[in-house]
């Protein structure tokens, strides 16, 4: 809930008395000026502040309904520490909306800094002034409440009253001092570390938000030191700086003892004996101690190295336990990008990423971080930059119309190679490049870093990994003969990688398909001669499976099918065709060639075949029986067949099967017993493949490979992939996700033994010289490679043989070559638009002393030439319609100079006024465009000047007057043609008046005569020229640069040895202008109108009346400060006012004497006529005010300054223009031109319209009216509104030496009586806001001065200066105080009229009461003393005091005051004299009596004690230092507060315990466990180290320290918990949308032990598997629909009116929820309409009104319109009365 706080005087007069706050329901619910409710009334709207869960907004369409689109967030709560703010939704259908009308986020999340203090308890410290039951305290928070704790419960300061003095604490305020959760409309919220409002993200044991705990690693571990008399001292651990969490335990009587180290070399150490909390190195440690244990915490960071060490107690062992997070020294940290890539039009950048050393915060070689396998380099990041359009050159844009933007580098690749081979395995390669595209479309190839975005692709990969056919032989038939020599044939295929029969095999290679056979069997006939031709089938089968030959890309003879026989039985012929052949590899086609093309031997076309006998004709149908021994007529009935195959012999990747064989019927088929078949005739074994598919995928590992070294620790590798078994037994590579089975190890540990030492060398350096000779260096190390894989450096000895060289020579003759560079640019071939710049190459070399010399070209031949020819744009040409050329133009610099000293030249530029001292030399220049300089003309007060003794004009145009006297005052005026401008010259006598002319009042004449001839003048030239008059804007540039002036070298130049003296009494200091800057010249501004209000016309100046008031207030200050003279200020006050005045009669003489005697021609009849042409001309509305609005729509004329406040909806800026032709509107912003959108536009009457302004469109806009006939142009600027802070410091300030202070308001000020105090209150805010100064104990104080810059000026300090001094900061938009307390200390006299007023900074009272007999007592320097005079409370008579015998008037230094009527007398004690006797006079009943006291003063002093204990017992680190103590005059020690008024002595320091350290072991941290699952070992490394009296650490043998047993360096782990992540495939790309066309995908990913449970805790959270990544989705190809608005709710008044915005798909159009949508900012769903005034019309539109009126709110705009009748009739009743 908001409060609003009124600025008003009179109410703020109201709350003081009330004590109290009012505030209304509906004016609270919203910031002022942007209230949510409309006028139909209060009861549309819902109020729910209670709801913790309101920070999120509802995405989901139904629970959305009825409710308007979310407004803009409020300003933060808090500037820094973390704040709140809010954002607010109205109901539209009532109070029937489903959830919540406000969300809160977190802001402002920047540390405060130290001095700003608790903001709790800020806002106790804000009740402090404000009574608590009729009594004010200094209230300061209480400690963390539970059950309420976002409450203001605050403790008033010593004492036990604890009041809860607000509800709620301000939105941001912690709810305890160690959480960052946060109170939030008086709700404690959860707030994480990342400071987001319910995060309930942590920091990692490393300190990293959010993170995985993989910048550090856990050290843990237990030693027993064994510490005893002779080694009373022992480290346990060495813990280094940063590292978190740290626990030490000690079980046993012995002491432990920290050694802090810092990086400088500096030591402190700290022994433990008491338990609490103690600093040890800026780091806070917290110590416990019980009766047997010990117990050392500390959360760190460690700021500093400890050293944890063990302390002898007594004879019993110590068990020393610790645990710490150390962070990993050598870190990964990304870059900043590099430069963009181009400066417009779209271009790229990259960053890096550098391995840092975190302790020493440097860059190391990235070696260091390789060796942390935790330690993963960021890939370079990629992003666009410079993404506007270049500007457009003259008449064509530069950019291609196709794409506005350059394109990202990407890699481009050419097509791969052919295959090596064409089967078994062979390889194919390809380029790759990285290309860019400009933005002209043409492609160039870059350096391939600035691809390194994606990946790159590869240029490698393998082809055709199948087997090549080869041929498969079957099974050998029978011999096809029963006895004797016969014949036996087999099938041979050619059987590719499938399992197919297919061509391509070696015919060379094929082996034979027949072969002789010799049945071992008599034959009854004579032997054939040769053998028997196998009979059918078999032969046919063989020759059917013969090879097919496929054409390849190698010519090849290939044969086609056999055609039948040509006989049906006995002998015939096949043929068949062959052709010549090639294969065509790019198209896959196969082409026929001429024979010859094929150089093997052609196959046969035909071949022989036989069928068997014919029948004979006698019988056809008997068959020839075979011949025989035996009968064979039973044979003839039964034959062999082919029936099936047998079980493939394996399940997958290619088995075999074996044909049946059966003996069959001839008739019927059916099988029979085999006896009854010739077993001669069986066919032979028939195989065929089968099973050929793959077979399930598995792991495959390789051998392991030979270990990586012979000692230290080795690593052992092998390949393990996942694959799969094919057919022909070939294997195929899957992917390992594919595999179920856990994935073997792919490296091992080897080695694990201690290598001997060697040498160990860094890389060469770079060369000392770059060119010629010289050396390099390298390092050289004696290292030893431990078991554990660590290094140990060794001294130099410990290397057998030579040491490596460190140093060799060098050279370098590559730049002693002769080179090609090139020379100097030329300029542009244009003045204007785009050209190009030319140079000439040059041979140079570079000779061996390291001179360049310049060759001959011909030295360089043959080398290419650098770029000789590059474009150059210059400034846009300036094109006008109508003109032809451009008129000369006076380039004059209007400024008013004041000479202060003699000087014997100055210099000076036309277009100003000057006040000079006469025997000054002076030169005055006349800068001009478009004109010869030699040709320019000089006038005085209407007359030509030509050169003369004492006045010349140079060559360049510039006027020199030397030694001026009074008959050089006048008007001097340069021309250039038509164009001319003047300079007034004014001189100052000695008695600090100006000089008259020795023609006096005569000249006024002259120079209005002149002014008008020079107008007459400037137009004749115009006309007769014909060119054409330039707006003065056209060159502001060069109205900036004067040249060498006053300005650029200090106002003046100073004469040959001469010396400006500071004590001139003429010195005119900087207060002109500036009071902070030294500067010899009042400057007024450029004769253009702008925000300050000055405009200067040519011969004329008009001076605003504000930037008048600035120069005479200003020169009035000097006056005051004694810097200047006061009849000189007066004087020129005076006559800068008549000047002024003059100038102003001079040019309305001219304008209204412009057609003196001339009949008006056509061109200067304004509107006389229609085709009249007139020049553009913006007509402007003189406003003196640059008042702010907080109106939600604004309309404001060009010309004023705009301020945006939050009520601001919309600003229109009205820039009326005149001329004929009608001129042309365009609109700039800071320079830039301004560009349709839709928020912004203008329309056709040049209006610039902004909707929804807000800090984004702040700058200075330009209108610029243009015509054929010239240009016109008037700016405004446009701020964005502040509330005033001021920057205060809460820093104490006390400073009792110095006279001048300057301290900023905050704190508390301590300073001594007369000096000068300056309390600086700097603010910031928009408006400017105007500071005041107040004192809360009354008036400032006739001493207290405010200063220009808002600062307070106490001069010459006093005692009544004491008080709380406030700097009150306001502007319309609000108001900022900020106080602080003076305190003053010091003497000071009393007059003897007047009573003192005293400090208040005492420490106690003493009051003590007069007597007759006398009193004594004693006091403390700084107490306030009170003395009490015995009389009755009813004496009425006077009293008289006195001081040792002398009236209080008469003791000097003696400070005082009377209190309750005279009967007591206060005396300050602070400074000064007061000891002494003091009595007071009076009378009672006639009788004097006397009655007094004697004051004895007890002074205390600071002395140096005795020196304290050394803070180390051996080393360089021991320190002690002597003790201050405060002592009384008796020489007892009292209290520090009983001195401390007095300034402390520093104690000095000195060094103790200087010595040598007795030798000791030194351990370092164990190394991790070998073995992540199962049995291990670990290693530690062990030394004998002495830290000698130097402070270096000495490495000693281990003999050394052979009086204590040495730690163990090695011992076994164990780790029973063996645990993988477990991923399961991705899901579908269904998740939350990313961006166009980019959605999220998911999977499980679970920790799972190698016996199948889950576990949470056992896996490295560093190697979990993503589970989360981006994908494609054609349903987040998603946008915005934007209907048409409603209806405006109201037709005036306050109306509002909706419109409907959906989520919908770009190819459908279909309607999706909001949350498809939700990636890009949804368009704004509602909007104020019709706000206008309705007529006259006065009502009330609240039901609040009343408490409105009752309260006096109607002073209160806001107010005012929303109870219009109330207010009213209030304002009537008061009226009347």
């Amino acid at each position: 809930m908001v409060l609003t706080l009124m600025s008003s005087s009179r109410l703020q007069s109201v709350a003081d008395q009330s004590q109290s706050a009012y505030f209304l329901p509906e004016f609270a619910l919203s910031p002022q000026g942007s209230f949510q409710e409309d006028s139909t009334g209060e009861q549309f709207l819902t109020y729910r502040y209670d709801d913790q869960a309101s920070r999120t907004t509802r995405s989901d369409e139904d629970k959305d309904i009825g409710w308007d689109a979310w407004g803009t967030w409020s300003d933060c709560s808090r500037t820094c520490g973390g704040g709140a703010s809010y954002s607010l939704r109205r109901c539209l259908n009532g109070a029937n909306c489903e959830g919540r009308n406000i969300r809160y986020r977190t802001c402002s999340n920047m540390e405060c800094p130290v001095e700003s203090g608790d903001f709790r308890a800020q806002q106790c410290s804000a009740h402090n002034d404000i009574k608590y039951q009729g009594q004010t305290y200094e209230w300061i928070p209480v400690t963390y409440d539970s059950i309420s704790p976002c409450a203001l419960r605050c403790q008033a300061r010593g004492k036990n009253l604890v009041v809860e003095l607000a509800p709620k604490v301000l939105d941001g305020t912690r709810c305890k001092a160690d959480s960052l959760d946060m109170c939030i409309n008086g709700i404690c919220q959860e707030v994480g570390c990342d400071r987001q409002l319910g995060s309930n993200a942590k920091e990692d044991n490393c300190g990293v938000c959010a993170g995985d705990g993989s910048t550090c690693r856990l050290v843990r571990g237990q030693a027993l030191p064994h510490v005893s008399p002779q080694e009373p001292v022992k480290t346990v651990i060495e813990v280094p700086l940063g590292s978190r969490g740290l626990r030490v335990t000690a079980k046993g009587p012995d002491l432990m003892v920290i050694e802090a180290h810092w990086l400088h070399g500096t030591r402190e150490e700290h022994a433990f004996s008491l338990p609490g909390s103690y600093t040890v190195g800026n780091t806070t440690v917290e110590y416990q101690r019980g009766s047997d244990r010990q117990t050392l915490r500390s959360p760190g960071p460690l700021a500093a190295d400890f050293t944890i060490k063990v302390k002898y107690a007594a004879p019993k062992e110590t068990v020393m336990q610790f645990m710490f997070y150390q962070p990993i020294r050598y870190q990964w940290r990304e870059t900043d990008f590099f430069p963009c890539s181009v400066t417009c039009g779209g271009g790229y950048q990259l960053n890096s990423a550098d391995c840092m050393d975190v302790r020493y915060n440097k860059v190391v070689p990235e070696h260091h971080c390789h060796s942390y396998p935790e330690n993963t380099k960021p890939k370079p990041k990629l992003k666009e930059c410079n993404m506007d359009p270049c500007p457009e050159s003259d008449g064509f844009k530069e950019v291609m119309p196709y794409d506005h933007f350059q394109p990202l580098p990407r890699w481009e690749q050419n097509p791969w190679t052919s295959c090596s081979v064409s089967c078994g395995g062979g390889s194919q390669e390809r380029s790759v490049v990285c290309v860019e595209e400009n933005v002209h479309g043409q492609i160039a190839q870059v350096e391939e870093w600035k691809c390194a975005h994606s990946t790159r692709p590869v240029t490698t990969q393998s082809c055709n990994t199948f087997d090549c056919p080869n041929w498969v032989a079957m099974e050998w038939s029978q011999c096809t003969v029963t006895c004797g020599r016969g014949l036996r044939y087999r099938v041979v295929l050619c059987i590719d990688h499938r399992g197919q029969h297919t061509g391509g095999c070696n015919a060379a290679l094929k082996p034979h398909v027949k072969e002789d056979c010799l049945v071992p069997v008599a034959c009854y006939k004579p032997r054939e001669s040769l053998p028997v031709e196998a009979k059918l089938p078999w032969l046919k089968q063989a020759q059917e499976l013969e090879e097919t030959k496929v054409a390849s890309e190698e010519p090849t003879f290939i044969p086609g099918p056999w055609s039948e026989c040509s006989v049906s039985c006995g002998l015939g012929l096949q043929r068949r065709w062959v052709k010549c052949r090639v294969l065509l590899s790019f198209t896959q086609t196969e082409v026929d060639l001429p024979s010859e093309e094929c150089g093997e031997e052609k196959p046969p076309l035909q071949r022989a075949c036989d069928l068997g006998p014919c029948p004979s004709p006698s019988s056809p149908a008997s068959p020839q029986r075979p011949p025989g021994p035996t009968d064979a007529s039973n044979l003839q009935s039964y034959s062999w067949e082919y029936r099936g195959f047998t079980t493939c012999s394996a399940s997958c990747a290619s088995g075999k099967q074996m044909a049946i064989v059966r003996c069959v019927s001839a008739g019927r088929r059916e099988l029979v017993d085999e006896a009854l078949c010739d077993h001669s005739s069986r066919p032979p074994a028939m195989i065929r493949i089968c099973s050929p598919e793959p077979c399930p995928v598995r792991w495959e590992v390789t051998p392991w490979t030979r270990c990586s070294t012979s000692c230290g620790v080795g690593l052992q590798t092998r390949s393990v992939w996942c694959m799969r078994m094919l057919a022909g037994e070939r294997t195929e590579r899957m992917n390992s996700r594919q595999c179920q089975e856990p994935r073997p190890p792919e490296v091992q540990a080897c080695n694990q033994v201690e290598c001997p030492p060697s040498w160990e060398v860094e890389e060469w350096q770079p060369c000392s010289h770059t060119c010629g000779r010289g050396t390099q260096s390298r390092k050289v190390y004696c290292k030893q490679r431990l078991a554990s894989g660590s290094f140990r450096r060794l001294k130099d000895e410990s290397c057998g043989g030579a040491k490596p060289a460190t140093h060799r020579p060098c050279a370098s003759t590559k730049c002693l070559l002769p080179r090609l560079e090139g020379g100097e640019w030329s300029k542009c071939s244009v003045t204007c638009g785009k050209g190009v710049q030319r140079r000439e190459p040059v041979c140079r070399r570079l000779t061996a002393s390291g001179q360049l010399v310049t060759l001959d070209r011909s030295a360089c031949s043959g080398l290419p030439p650098p770029p000789l020819i590059r474009s150059c744009r210059m400034s846009p040409c300036i094109r006008h319609k109508y003109s032809k050329k451009r008129c000369p133009k006076v380039l004059g610099l209007h400024r008013i100079y004041i000479q202060t000293r003699q000087e014997k030249r100055l210099s000076f530029t036309i277009g100003g006024r000057a006040y000079l001292l006469p025997k000054t030399s002076v030169t005055i220049k006349c800068p001009v465009r478009h004109f010869h300089k030699s040709q320019i003309r000089w006038e005085k007060d209407g007359h030509e000047l030509h050169n003369s003794d004492r006045l010349s004009i140079t060559k360049s145009g510039a006027l020199r007057i030397y030694s001026l006297e009074t008959g050089d005052i006048g008007q001097y005026r340069c021309w250039a043609q038509q164009d001319s401008d003047t300079f007034t010259l004014k001189l100052i006598g000695q008695n600090n008046r100006l000089l008259e002319h020795p023609e006096g009042k005569s000249l006024v004449g002259e120079k209005i005569t002149s002014a008008l001839r020079t107008q007459l003048n400037k137009e004749r030239s115009s006309m007769d020229l014909g060119c054409q008059e330039q707006d003065a804007s056209t060159f502001a540039k060069g109205l900036d640069k004067p040249g060498p002036s006053w300005t650029q070298k200090n106002e003046f130049y100073l004469g040959e040895g001469q010396v400006r003296k500071s004590d001139d009494p003429l010195a005119l200091n900087n207060h002109l202008m500036d009071s902070s800057t030294p500067s010899y010249s009042s400057l007024l501004p450029d004769r253009s109108p702008g925000p300050s209000g000055v405009t200067i016309h040519p011969g004329a100046y008009s001076l605003e009346p504000v930037q008048f008031e600035e120069l005479v207030r200003n020169i009035s200050q000097l006056t005051e400060n004694g810097e200047v003279a006061d009849d000189l200020a007066s004087h020129l006050i005076s006559k800068i006012m008549e000047e002024m005045s003059t100038a102003q009669v001079q040019k309305e003489t001219v304008q209204t004497g412009k057609h003196l005697n001339k009949a008006p021609n056509s061109s200067e009849r304004g509107d006389e006529g229609p085709k009249s042409h007139r020049r553009a001309i913006i007509t402007r509305h003189r406003q003196h005010d640059t008042s702010m609005t907080f109106q939600r729509d604004i309309n404001i004329s060009i010309g004023r300054t705009v301020y945006l406040t939050n009520a601001t909806r919309s600003l229109t800026l009205m820039c009326p223009a005149q001329g004929l032709p009608k001129p042309t509107i365009t609109w700039t912003k800071d320079g830039v031109p301004v560009k349709h959108t839709d928020r912004v536009w203008w329309d056709s009457s040049g209006g610039l319209h902004i909707s929804g302004p807000g800090a984004k469109d702040v700058g200075l806009y330009r209108c610029i009216a243009t015509n054929s006939l010239g240009t016109d142009s008037e700016t405004s600027q446009l701020l964005l509104t502040e509330p005033p802070t001021i920057a205060v410091s809460w820093k104490n300030t006390s400073d009792l030496h110095s006279w001048t202070l300057k301290v900023v308001i905050g704190g508390k000020v301590t300073a001594r009586v007369g000096a000068n105090l300056t309390l600086q209150c700097p603010v910031t805010g928009v408006p400017q806001p105007r500071v005041s100064w107040h004192k809360k104990e009354g008036p400032l104080g006739s001493n207290a001065q405010p200063l220009l810059d808002g600062s307070l000026l106490i001069h010459n300090l006093s005692l009544l200066n004491y008080g709380t001094y406030s700097c009150v900061a306001a502007n319309p938009i609000g108001k900022s105080v900020a106080s602080s307390l003076l305190r003053v200390v010091g003497p000071t006299l009393v007059g003897s009229e007047r009573q003192s007023s005293f400090s208040k900074d005492v420490s106690r009272k003493r009051v003590v009461m007069a007597s007759r007999i006398g009193t004594s007592v004693t006091v403390r320097p700084g107490d306030i003393l009170r003395i009490g005079c015995p009389v009755l409370s009813n004496h009425r008579k006077g009293i008289k005091w006195f001081y040792q015998n002398q009236t209080l008037r008469q003791a000097p230094g003696l400070r005082y005051r009377m209190l309750v009527g005279g009967r007591v007398l206060e005396v300050n004690t602070l400074g000064g004299k007061f000891e002494g006797r003091y009595g007071c006079h009076m009378h009672s009943d006639g009788q004097p009596l006397v009655s007094w006291v004697l004051v004895l003063s007890q002074e205390y002093e600071w002395r140096l004690g005795e020196w304290s204990v050394c803070s180390a017992s051996c080393g360089n680190r021991g320190t002690q230092s002597r003790i201050v103590r405060c002592l009384s005059p008796e020489g007892q020690e009292a209290p520090p507060s009983s001195c401390h008024h007095l300034p402390r002595p520093v104690s000095s320091s000195q060094a103790c315990n200087i010595q040598d350290c007795p030798p000791s072991w030194l351990s370092t941290v164990w190394s991790k466990c070998s073995s992540s699952c199962g049995h291990g070992f670990r290693q530690r490394r062990v030394s004998c180290q002495q830290v000698e009296a130097s402070g270096s650490l000495r490495v000693l043998p281990n003999a050394a320290c052979g009086h204590t047993p040495r730690p163990e360096d090695h011992e076994e782990c164990s780790s029973q918990l063996c645990a993988e992540w477990i991923s399961s495939s991705w899901g579908q790309c269904n998740g939350r949308c990313l961006g166009p066309g980019l959605a999220t995908q998911s999977r499980s990913v679970s920790c799972r032990h190698l016996n199948g449970s889950n576990s949470k805790t056992t896996c490295d959270p560093k190697d979990r598997p993503a589970s989360v990544r981006n994908c494609s989705s054609e349903m987040c190809d998603v946008q915005w629909r934007v209907l048409p608005w409603r209806p405006c709710t109201a037709a005036c008044g306050s109306g509002f009116q909706s419109r409907r915005v959906e989520c919908t798909h770009r190819r459908n159009n279909k309607t999706l929820p909001d949350q498809h949508c939700a990636w890009q900012r949804r368009p704004r769903t509602w909007q104020h309409c019709n706000i206008t005034s309705c007529g006259n019309e006065c009502k009330d539109t609240t039901y609040y009104c009343r408490a409105v009126k009752r309260l006096k709110l109607c002073l209160i705009d806001l107010y005012r319109q929303r109870c219009c009748q109330s207010c009213l009739e209030d304002q009537l009743n008061t009226s009347a009365i």
